[in-house]
């Protein structure tokens, strides 16, 4: 049996250790999934933050240029060419020209009609000359020369009275950066990414970052969305205030994992539950083991039970037989008392583990009556004196005068009896017993104790169990099937009451059962 129980702990063992490897490998790879995702998230949220940042942008070029050529200064002349040379009249040429503080653009932008109209429909309003071709503009790159040729020009001109508008503020880093960084949190949030972030604006590039397990740093976007550098036309003061953006999720680890935090739950309390199976089965085994023990050894304890009388009875059977004590009538009297005592005790054994087969099966019914406590206590007490086999002392008090309980008699008087007989078995002669009854709120309490060899405390939440007996070692001394405790307690709760034990080792034992006054 220990070397089927270790196979099975073996056994066991390894297919925890699988799954648990299992469960961790499946995690690793689930972060790296999840990671990959989350980067391509991180990435997503700051192109999307980088592109509402350039909707602003030209959103704001879109106001200056409309204030621009709207001003009275600024004048715009839309011409229609000759006939001659507009041979579609359904959708004639159109010749736009600019003039800024008297300067005039010898050369027109050129369009059609069609053209015109469609970019006025794009707009949501009634649009102005100015309004369709500041829209036009940003889809015609000629037009968008002309225009920002002639606003530098402009510009310049007008610099001393009014200021460069072309210049940046001190501070447009930091402006820029927090406009990116509220734009880029919202975007997060949007796909439930709660995560602090670093957002870094610097004027060189830096090498690309590759992603790994552990980082969470988007790659370097260009920034010049910032004042009005788009009118600018010298490239190399563009350069000058073209910026690289990108962001650095701080412990990005901890975002993945919290969004994995279901799936990890789920799969931790799989494991637990698991372990707990485990654990359930080996206290199983375990118990059936030791039950398998306590079995073999009732299955001893019985035999050596039930081979003494026996014994004893073919012993006084043989001796009426062979040596003429049928002829010697005290003779004959004493094998044959000698023999009904005997057989008493065999029908004691053979109920107890009735009794005990019946109420596994909980097939005991109870035949609950009135019951005189005084009278029951002091036939118990007869009882046991008689078969003691050893003198005895018993002391019985009722000291809160208790007259009568409810309960089965014969059950009930059963379990006394087990009780009492324990306590004489186990004391040393002469045995000194003491029995009281009293109350005890609105149960009857039932005290014995003895001065016997008493329990130790690791056996004595056990000694109710069936088939379990304190081990002596190699003495047996004490005959017993470890049943009658088993019984006690189950004829105590079937009352509605308990049965408990105090107990010191070379002191002796008190066992306390109690009922309820009133239990029918």
């Amino acid at each position: 049996m220990k070397r089927k129980l270790k196979v099975v702990l073996i056994l066991i063992a390894i297919s925890l250790t699988g799954i648990i490897v299992f469960q961790l490998y499946w995690t690793i790879n689930a972060y790296t999934i999840n990671k990959k995702i989350f980067d391509g998230k991180v990435i997503v949220a700051m192109e999307l933050a980088m592109d509402r940042c350039k909707k602003d942008y030209f959103d704001s070029v879109r106001i200056v240029l409309v204030k621009r050529l709207s001003d009275p200064s600024s004048v715009i002349t839309i011409d229609t060419p000759s006939k001659v040379n507009t041979p579609n009249k359904v959708n004639p040429v159109l010749n736009i020209g600019f003039s800024f503080h008297g300067s005039v653009n010898s050369n027109p932008f050129q369009t059609n009609a069609g053209a015109y109209n469609y970019y006025r429909a794009m707009i949501n309003h009634k649009a102005t000359v100015a309004e369709v071709l500041t829209e036009m503009s940003f889809y015609e790159p000629v037009l968008m020369t002309e225009l920002t040729t002639f606003l530098g020009i402009d510009q310049m001109a007008r610099t001393s009275s009014e200021g460069d508008i072309l210049a940046l503020p001190p501070n447009y880093k930091q402006a820029d950066s927090l406009k990116l960084s509220r734009y880029f949190a919202l975007e997060l949030q949007k796909r439930n990414i709660d995560a602090p972030f670093i957002l870094s604006l610097s004027n060189k590039e830096q090498s690309p970052q590759n992603f790994n397990f552990h980082d969470g740093e988007t790659n370097e976007k260009v920034y010049q969305y910032h004042g009005f550098i788009f009118f600018l036309t010298h490239y190399t003061r563009q350069d000058e205030f073209t910026l690289f953006a990108k962001a650095v999720i701080r412990n990005p680890q901890y975002a993945v994992i919290k969004g994995m935090m279901i799936t990890l739950l789920l799969s931790a309390l799989l494991v637990l539950f698991t372990i707990f199976c485990f654990y359930y089965i080996i206290k199983i085994i375990n118990q059936q083991k030791a039950l398998g023990e306590l079995k073999d050894d009732f299955i001893n304890n019985m035999t050596h039970e039930l081979k003494t009388p026996i014994a004893t009875i073919t012993v006084a059977i043989e001796g009426l037989q062979k040596f003429n004590a049928l002829n010697d009538p005290e003779r004959t009297q004493r094998y044959l008392q000698t023999s009904r005592n005997e057989l008493v005790k065999l029908n004691g054994l053979v109920s107890k583990v009735l009794d005990v087969a019946a109420f596994e099966r909980d097939k005991i019914t109870l035949l609950k009556e009135k019951i005189q406590i005084d009278a029951l206590m002091n036939e118990l007490i007869a009882t046991e004196k008689a078969k003691a086999g050893k003198t005895v002392t018993v002391t019985y008090s009722n000291r809160d005068r208790v007259e009568q309980i409810v309960a089965d008699k014969l059950h009930f008087g059963n379990a006394i009896l087990n009780i009492l007989d324990n306590a004489v078995k186990y004391s040393t002669e002469p045995a000194d017993i003491k029995i009281e009854v009293y109350r005890d709120g609105n149960m009857i309490v039932f005290s014995i104790s003895d001065k016997g060899m008493g329990i130790p405390a690791a056996h004595q939440e056990r000694i109710f169990e069936k088939f379990h007996r304190v081990p002596t070692g190699n003495v047996h001394n004490v005959k017993g099937t470890g049943l009658g405790l088993s019984y006690v307690k189950y004829i105590a709760e079937a009352h509605g009451g308990q049965v408990t034990v105090k107990s010191e080792v070379n002191t002796g034992s008190q066992f306390i059962l109690s009922i309820p006054i009133q239990h029918e």
